[in-house]
């Protein structure tokens, strides 16, 4: 049976739209905005984009009614499993409020509420950044009152895990596998049996550092340089996410330039490429104990997955743990879009935020 899905995924600049018939693309755009569009509030910027995303399907000459169902990027809403849900009242109110935190992807769930109203589609979103599957071990600290807590790349890293079980004739809930998202952060999840059990926080920069965020540093040294910049809150969480890694160390967030350098001989390049090789093996090690060293799969994800430079530094370090596969860049699109189609046909069951 043919199934029409649109896919929405907001972003801060643009807003990225595909048709698929059941899980193959037809058409994907994105659809860059004015300066004095996305510079508004949120809310206010729903009316615009939805009317865009419209356009993009009247180029296409397909009217709304024909969607059977709307796929949305899952914007910053309470813990919650992986997995496929309806876009219910309580998510849109949560999403609407930015209950949970603000993010141009909250958008994007609001938008396919809006064209289900309008048009009878059905709505979902799919392994938003918040699922947490985390056990129960690894999230305490030293600290009362402080705990661990789950956001990385969820949509991309079950998607390319969703991806090597099937290229192995077996399920994602029958294999172990740790899955490397680089990109500008970096998270490493333990997937145990279709649940990620551990991953590292790669939004406030946990873990490894990246192109944009600190990643973890010593607490001592961290406190200090705290007190002697007079920093408050929203200025340190800016450096450890907006203004470290590659930003604070070489100048650039762009990885392309800097293996540039790093490749003509420039010593200092080089050694953050190995010291950021040796932060990714010691966070994927970490996992690998978690899973008890039952590891089928290390597979690698994310814009840095295409440098064969870095992956040389990171691999002598875990190719005794387990076999690598690497699925360079991230396909949110095709992910989402195989997150409704499995709804659809009946491969999982439609999960429900409450």
């Amino acid at each position: 049976m043919k199934h029409t899905i649109l896919v929405v995924n907001l972003g801060g600049t643009s807003t990225k739209v595909a048709l698929y018939e059941n899980d193959k693309s037809i058409a994907v755009e994105t659809l860059r905005h004015p300066t004095e569009i996305i510079m508004q509030p949120f809310h206010e910027q729903i009316e615009f984009r939805f009317s865009s995303i419209l356009k993009f399907l009247d180029k296409l000459g397909v009217n709304a009614t024909e969607i059977d169902i709307v796929s949305a990027r899952g914007g910053v809403l309470r813990p919650i499993q992986g997995g496929t849900y309806n876009i219910s009242k309580e998510m849109v109110d949560d999403l609407k409020e930015s209950r949970y935190g603000e993010h141009a992807s909250n958008m994007s769930g609001v938008i396919a509420d809006r064209f289900r109203d309008l048009y009878g589609a059905r709505a979902v979103i799919t392994d938003p950044v918040v699922v947490d599957e985390m056990i129960a071990e690894v999230r305490p600290t030293g600290l009362r009152g402080v705990e661990r807590r789950s956001v990385f790349h969820a949509l991309n890293q079950k998607a390319v895990a969703r991806k090597y079980a099937e290229s192995t004739g077996t399920n994602y809930d029958e294999i172990n596998v740790i899955v490397c998202h680089m990109g500008g952060g970096i998270t490493v999840g333990a997937h145990r049996k279709g649940k990620v059990i551990d991953v590292n926080d790669g939004l406030s920069g946990e873990g490894p550092m990246s192109p944009t965020r600190t990643g973890s540093l010593p607490n001592d040294r961290l406190a200090k340089y705290i007190i002697e910049n007079d920093l408050d809150y929203d200025s340190i969480y800016n450096v450890l996410t907006k203004e470290g890694g590659f930003i604070s160390l070489a100048g650039t967030q762009d990885a392309l330039e800097l293996e540039k350098r790093a490749l003509a001989g420039d010593e200092v390049t080089e050694a953050i490429y190995k010291a950021l090789a040796a932060q990714i093996a010691k966070e994927i090690g970490s996992r690998a104990a978690i899973l008890e060293g039952k590891v089928d799969q290390i597979i690698f994800t994310g814009g840095l997955a295409y440098s064969k430079y870095l992956l040389d530094f990171v691999t002598p370090y875990i190719s005794f743990i387990a076999p690598i596969t690497i699925y360079p860049g991230e396909e949110e699109m095709q992910a989402l879009a195989e997150g409704a189609y499995r709804v659809l046909s009946g491969k999982e069951e439609m999960k429900t935020y409450v």
